[in-house]
């Protein structure tokens, strides 16, 4: 009997040292969000005022436009879109009916994220708040393509700080008394999940050490109650310069590498769900719809973690860390840190120890997903076929530029392209590449692709037409 209390004793104290891990995801349906803005119209499309352009122009009351978005999205695993709100007779509340039914019709799923920002001419007081949220819980939110959670809709609120916690528990009080909607804060400021389901950081973009930062959150949202929701923010980069606002800054994409970072750190949170700034935020430079620059290198990176998100991550070990002792607390700012930089700047490349082939240089591949091979400089060339991370191909030459390589393929006596920006090699020691190198010809059969992309609108004079486009569906 003596042993047996001994042991419970120990197995109790075992578990008392056990430090209080964030639940991991598995116990909820892990979902993949997006942020999404509908508020773009042909005017907006300058390439002066933002850091890219999409692939295609568009109006975002176009409902081809927004289906094929779905499309795309769906395919990179995202689950719903969190489309900013403006509130009723604003473009974007027309704009988001669209989003709903379109989303019906795709068996995707959409939601509100009731923005608050300073800017808004709407919301300016509690009242004004309340019949706003009162008109989304009598319309919207009863669509069938609205986002529900264990059958209760879902609503995301940025800068909800405009109104103090007490504000808000007397704004919800009011609508929605018996807490049958979930409401997701925002911002670094985790007491307002006294009143709020959950919390999210809508940018992450400003933070030295993403990981670090991000996990500082599971457990200050947790506190308030272990059922509320930690929402883990993921982002490609940042780049609001041209906007001229005081707090503009540039956080470099590094080809894909910082968008990795960002979920490798939102996933070591073992978050609730994963949301990504943004779908389509082109003002500020953290977008992930296909881009001029970018293709669709950042739904193929979305492709990979999301599915790596739901098939389950791996469980936490704990570990009986010591007591850290108290320290001066540091004041969290939104204000970013990092000085403005030159967009676009390319990550240097590692050095590859190459060596001559033949007639070459041995190089490999390093990319997320798969690399387009083509069959001239350019990506209105054909594609050829399709080369993964850590294959060995052979170049030969460069363009003028240095942006695309010259490599054999498929076989040594023909030539195709690849952009030099996934090829671990000194672009700059290659010769220039001579034009009557034999290319091979493309296979029609080689990539799937979906129906063509609607031609919206057209670009000004300054881009190619976007009318031939069509989205390359990975395999």
């Amino acid at each position: 009997m003596r042993n047996l209390l001994i042991s419970l004793s120990l197995l109790l104290f075992a578990i008392f040292l056990r430090p209080n891990l964030p639940s991991a995801s598995a116990a909820r349906s892990p979902l993949v969000l997006a942020f999404y803005y509908a508020w773009f119209d042909e005017n907006t499309w300058n390439k002066d005022k933002l850091p890219d352009l999409p692939k295609i122009a568009y109006s975002s009351n176009a409902s081809e436009m927004i289906a094929y978005h779905i499309l795309q999205a769906k395919h990179a695993g995202i689950d719903a879109f969190v489309a900013s709100w403006w509130g009723q007779g604003n473009p974007t509340d027309d704009n988001f009916k669209i989003v709903l039914d379109q989303a019906q019709q795709a068996n995707f799923k959409a939601a509100v994220d009731f923005d608050f920002d300073p800017s808004s001419p709407l919301f300016k007081s509690r009242e004004g708040a309340i019949n706003a949220l009162r008109y989304l819980l009598a319309t919207h939110v009863n669509h069938p393509a609205y986002l529900r959670v264990d059958g209760k809709p879902v609503i995301f609120f940025y800068h909800q700080t405009i109104y103090s916690v007490d504000d808000w528990a007397i704004i919800r009080a009011q609508v929605d008394p018996n807490h049958q909607f979930i409401w997701i804060a925002e911002g670094i400021d985790e007491t307002y999940q006294r009143v709020f389901d959950g919390h999210h950081l809508y940018s992450i973009g400003w933070a030295k050490n993403v990981a670090a930062e991000l996990n500082k959150w599971p457990r200050r949202v947790k506190k308030f109650g272990a059922e509320k929701y930690w929402v883990a923010t993921v982002m490609p980069g940042n780049d609001d310069t041209r906007t001229h606002r005081a707090d503009s800054y540039v956080r470099e994409r590094e080809n894909g590498n910082f968008y990795r970072e960002t979920w490798d750190a939102a996933l070591s949170t073992y978050p609730d769900w994963v949301i990504i700034t943004s779908w389509n935020e082109w003002v500020e430079g953290t977008m992930i719809e296909p881009s001029v620059t970018y293709g669709d290198l950042y739904l193929e990176i979305t492709r990979e973690f999301s599915a790596k998100f739901k098939a389950g991550l791996p469980t936490a070990t704990p570990t009986n860390t010591p007591t850290p002792k108290p320290t001066a607390t540091a004041t969290v700012t939104r204000t970013p840190t990092l000085a403005p930089t030159a967009r676009f700047t390319a990550t240097p490349t590692l050095a590859l120890n190459a060596f001559d082939a033949t007639d070459g240089i041995r190089a490999s591949i390093s990319v997320s997903g798969t690399l387009r091979v083509r069959a001239a400089p350019s990506t209105d060339a054909a594609i050829l076929g399709r080369l993964r991370d850590g294959q060995i191909v052979i170049l030969f030459a460069r363009d003028d530029a240095s942006k695309w390589l010259q490599i054999a393929y498929p076989d040594a006596a023909n030539r195709a392209w690849v952009s030099a920006d996934f090829v671990k090699a000194d672009a700059n020691a290659l010769p220039v590449a001579n034009e009557n190198a034999p290319a091979p010809t493309a296979i029609a059969t080689a990539i799937p692709e979906s129906p063509p992309a609607p031609a919206i609108l057209s670009y000004p004079p300054y881009i190619p037409s976007a009318a031939p486009f069509k989205f390359i569906l990975p395999p």
